[in-house]
């Protein structure tokens, strides 16, 4: 009697497959003598961690890609970048779909997980004007940049407007500045600084909500997701902003000494791009507690679904918050713009919150084990929260890591990019209890 033994890989399965593929890819081509100006390729741990970095659209990095980058190897990057931000499979999925590809249905189930659908209804008309929008803004903004950059770099310009509008899109946050510089040259690059922080805004709303503005210019025609996708990133915009500028005006070693103009650009700059992108136009090493501690929260929570960001997500922090004042209130539901939460979007925010700070708290305390405890634990923490919220900022540490550190960080930039509940339960296998057992009671709080 033969025994057959199937193995069948599940949506989630897939779509962490994808990224792992990708970024082995890229590590791979990283190596190449081609890659580097020294001819010698990069070391493959640094290789490995620079891919990770540009798939997953992080933007922490050990290697200057202005002057340790060939052609080649910045090409490879831009590449690694936009199919990052896109995803491999939304990109795939088009290229299949438009050569008259028919999908299976297991198929469709894994686009369904990897876009985030309840349903599969329209999710190839999705696919395709979330390639629209990103190559019409990307282009739109290449332009300009391009523009900006043509007295300072010549014809190179071309090379350095595309490059920083994908880069900022993408929330990647890489630059080609060199010198691991970012824009902390630039500060008073009002153009640039505008120029990044609405691509970076537009990136990271997500594209159902870009699409549903466009569609709908009404806010009350509006879909819930989108309200609230867009109420609390303006909220977190204008607060991280208005904390940034309260608390380090007055620090000279960060925005003191500028012009009045420059600290609120500055400010709101920072604010924007700490919710997944990475620039950064002053030496966060030197910034106050209090403003490293309104980064890491911000970066925490990072850009809405269906983004090119990472992090728990502004629509998971949303629910999370109105379901805490709602236990204070007393309230059983939760309510918002007249619509109700149901109970498993709740838990499933519960779940995302919870779990994201036990690994990005264990991630810490393993990185600082590591280290011998040479930095300070919240300089540990910055970095962790940077990986796990795709975004890139670092205080000056990124290069000192060792293998197994820089390995902690590249598996937590892949966490933050999938999600973390996509990647717990690609790694742990569910069973649904058939059996129902009484309810018990306990006391808690």
């Amino acid at each position: 009697m033969k025994i057959q033994h199937s193995f069948r890989m599940k949506p989630n399965q897939i779509i962490c497959l994808s990224f792992i593929l990708m970024i082995g890819l890229g590590t791979l081509l990283l190596t190449l003598p081609i890659s580097t100006t020294d001819n010698m390729g990069l070391h493959p741990v640094d290789a490995l961690f620079v891919s990770t970095s540009a798939s997953c659209v992080t933007g922490l990095t050990v290697t200057d890609l202005k002057n340790d980058l060939t052609l080649f190897g910045k090409v490879v990057m831009l590449l690694l970048i936009q199919i990052g931000g896109l995803g491999i499979m939304t990109l795939g999925t088009l290229v299949a779909h438009s050569m008259g590809y028919r999908f299976r249905l297991s198929e469709t189930q894994v686009l369904q997980e990897s876009l985030n659908q309840s349903s599969r209804m329209g999710m190839f008309p999705l696919i395709r004007r979330m390639i629209q929008y990103t190559f019409v803004v990307e282009g739109f903004f290449a332009v300009l940049l391009a523009w900006h950059f043509y007295p300072e770099y010549g014809w190179d310009c071309i090379g350095y407007g595309i490059f920083h509008s994908v880069s900022a899109f993408c929330n990647a946050g890489f630059d080609l500045f060199g010198n691991y510089d970012s824009l902390t040259k630039r500060g008073d690059d009002f153009f640039l600084m505008g120029c990044l922080g609405t691509l970076i805004i537009l990136g990271g709303i997500g594209f159902t909500v870009i699409h549903d503005v466009l569609h709908n210019h009404k806010w009350r025609r509006l879909t819930l997701h989108s309200q609230i996708a867009l109420s609390t990133s303006a909220f977190l915009i204008v607060l991280g902003g208005l904390l940034i500028f309260l608390v380090d005006s007055q620090n000279p070693r960060t925005l003191g000494n500028l012009p009045l103009s420059e600290q609120l650009a500055q400010s709101f700059f920072t604010s924007i791009s700490c919710r997944t992108a990475g620039f950064n136009t002053f030496d966060l090493d030197a910034a106050t507690q209090i403003s490293k501690l309104v980064m890491i929260l911000l970066m925490f929570i990072g850009a809405s679904p269906l983004s090119t960001g990472g992090g728990i997500k502004s629509t998971t922090y949303f629910i999370v918050m109105l379901s805490m004042w709602s236990v204070v209130r007393g309230k059983r539901e939760n309510v918002v713009f007249g619509r109700q939460i149901s109970r498993k979007l709740q838990v499933q925010a519960y779940a995302i919150f919870t779990i994201a700070t036990i690994w990005v708290v264990s991630a810490g305390i393993l990185l600082s084990v590591i280290d011998g405890e040479v930095h300070q634990l919240g300089a540990v923490i910055f970095e962790t929260v940077s990986a796990f919220g795709t975004v890139g900022m670092g205080i000056g540490i990124t290069n000192e890591w060792d293998m197994w550190g820089k390995l902690i960080l590249s598996l937590t930039m892949l966490m933050g990019r999938v999600g973390i509940l996509t990647f717990i339960m690609a790694v742990i296998k569910q069973e649904e209890s058939l059996i129902k057992y009484p309810e018990g009671n306990i006391m808690i709080g």
